[in-house]
């Protein structure tokens, strides 16, 4: 695979000023308690700002990162929104346990609607992160469709492969294609519309200001690829799950039906993505735009089911709020692996800490007689490998 290296010397320091990453904003409803049932508001003639009742989606627009577009789907279809919210919880617990032993680990999704600037430079690890928000958006709405959660979809249509004599297409299966139409409403649709209109007023900017606009294109570009890489991967994903019917658990009748695996499966599925993800020149990254390729790439493209992204990623060694970096300072490590979660990885080679943690407790209670339990005193040494 061919890589194009950017000229990252200066867009590195540009991006960095720049706050993009508009769209996943909505990933903070992993915060939020709303309550989405409307049904009492609606009987209520009195409600809006004057009363003092605001809808949820208000409240998710100027609290939770909500975009006009997202706010507006909201109000028309309200009862897909608690599986938005299921969809941003298991988004960022995703995230954090597919990378929970590297040096990036994903802490900053849970800072959302404020995203730190490995969010918003169009970086590898953005590129991970709109991937499995896209994702999981498609999994939980496909997951609801077949369980009937929502009265917009039903379950899955059968496949068109023919079955064979030892089984027969039924059940309800995942509705992806309905969950993903709707991530593409929801997510995409906020750049598509952020695209165009920064398109039509291209002709009106000059100097900076107009390179800030090629610049928003990019990157919003480079998320509408990976969106609807996360989406790919999904879909593929499907496998055929049966049940038997019979007398006595025999199984002369099998159903089968198309269903989603566990979402850490797909994670990790995204991660080996990210591990090869492409980088593309800022100046390709135009051309596609130009040329209308962003929406679609060539099949014969490799680049069209990887992950890409425009901006190098720091070492995440340390501190840096500029390049978003959290450090491993204080991070566990482990002495005996060679993986990513090694203390010499993890640790960046600044070396470690060992921290005794003693713990006691009772152990080997017996019951004695009818009255009493007599338990003994046990004390557990642990090392704890800490990050200098």
């Amino acid at each position: 695979m061919k890589t194009v290296l950017c000229f990252c010397t200066v867009s590195f320091i540009f991006i960095s000023s720049v706050n993009f990453g508009e769209t996943i904003k909505w990933l903070s409803l992993q915060h939020s308690h709303l309550h989405w049932n409307l049904t009492s508001l609606n009987n209520n003639p009195g409600r809006g700002i004057r009363s003092g009742v605001r809808s949820p989606c208000t409240i998710a627009r100027r609290r939770y990162g909500f975009e006009r577009i997202q706010a507006k789907l909201c109000r028309n279809s309200m009862e897909t929104m608690p599986h938005v919210q299921s969809a941003a919880i298991l988004a960022a617990e995703t995230c954090r346990e597919v990378f929970k032993n590297r040096r990036w680990n994903c802490s900053s999704i849970v800072t959302a609607p404020f995203l730190s600037a490995d969010l918003t430079r169009a970086t590898r690890e953005q590129a991970y992160v709109y991937a499995i928000s896209s994702a999981t958006l498609t999994y939980t709405m496909a997951r609801a469709c077949s369980s009937g959660s929502l009265y917009h979809c039903t379950c899955a249509s059968k496949p068109n492969i023919p079955s064979n004599e030892q089984f027969q297409w039924g059940g309800c299966g995942d509705n992806v294609k309905w969950g993903a139409q709707f991530a593409k409403r929801f997510i995409d649709n906020v750049e598509k519309y952020a695209l165009e209109n920064r398109k039509n007023k291209r002709s009106d900017a000059i100097g900076s200001r107009e390179e800030d606009e090629v610049l928003k294109n990019e990157v919003a570009a480079v998320n509408l690829h990976n969106n609807k890489v996360g989406r790919k991967v999904m879909a593929d994903s499907l496998r055929t799950q049966c049940k038997c019917h019979g007398v006595s658990g025999s199984c002369n009748i099998k159903t089968c039906w198309k269903a989603l695996p566990p979402m850490s499966e797909i994670g990790h599925k995204l991660l080996k993505k990210y591990t090869n993800a492409v980088e593309l020149s800022r100046t390709m990254v135009e051309r596609s735009i130009t040329e209308r390729l962003v929406k679609k790439l060539k099949n014969r493209d490799a680049r069209s089911q990887s992950l890409i992204y425009i901006s190098k990623s720091p070492d995440y060694c340390t501190k840096d709020d500029k390049l978003g970096s959290f450090g491993t300072v204080g991070r566990q490590c482990n002495v005996t692996s060679s993986g990513p979660e090694s203390c010499r990885q993890l640790c960046c080679g600044r070396g470690y800490r060992t921290v005794v943690d003693e713990k006691i407790e009772r152990c080997q209670c017996k019951f004695y007689n009818c009255c009493y339990v007599k338990c003994k005193i046990c004390r557990t040494m642990t090392q704890i490998h800490e990050c200098l």
